[in-house]
């Protein structure tokens, strides 16, 4: 173990970087992508400035094992973002995000495209202006306002009970969806 002090540190830290930064490199660029090599080597050497002192004069194990140690929460992090983009999927791909209670509404917003179902949120959950919500949109107050009209006739469309011919099947049957 090296104790340092002052200068001494920055030049010691300088030359446990200088000399095994690349094989830390390798070691995580054989284990992740490089951009997580990247992040990993800095993690590395970040733990080894703060423990320095802890450093062996044979650093490079000391230093893969500290690596290990960040590919092992490199990856259950991306494990973790993974798990939560699968949570919020439904969202992403337009399902109503929130529990409406009445399946008909959900199911009609659900059936409604991206584009229609986005003015109508931003108007009746979030409460937003037409001259506010434009502005989420990038659109100017007037194009919002007909996009907003075009929504809820398509809302209305997709509420209208739909009749079914008697003998028909749910599978014959077409989604009505303009």
């Amino acid at each position: 173990m090296w104790c340092v002090t002052g200068d001494d540190r920055s030049a010691r830290a300088e030359a446990l970087f200088e000399a095994n930064w690349r094989a830390v490199l390798a070691y995580a660029r054989r284990r992740a992508s490089h951009a997580a090599a990247d992040e990993v080597l800095s993690d590395v050497f970040m733990v080894a400035w703060r423990r320095l002192d802890d450093v062996p004069a044979d650093a490079l194990p000391w230093l893969l094992a500290c690596a290990r140690s960040a590919l092992a929460n490199h990856h259950r992090a991306q494990r973790r973002r993974l798990r939560l983009l699968a949570r919020l999927r439904p969202t992403v791909t337009g399902e109503p995000p929130i529990a409406l209670g009445d399946g008909r509404l959900a199911g009609a917003l659900a059936r409604l495209g991206a584009r229609d179902r986005e003015a109508l949120l931003l108007s009746a959950w979030e409460g937003l202006s037409a001259q506010q919500a434009a502005g989420v949109l990038g659109c100017s107050p007037e194009a919002f306002r007909v996009r907003l009209h075009r929504a809820r006739k398509h809302l209305a469309q997709a509420l209208e009970p739909v009749e079914v011919p008697a003998g028909a099947t749910a599978t014959s049957m077409e989604v009505r969806n303009e």
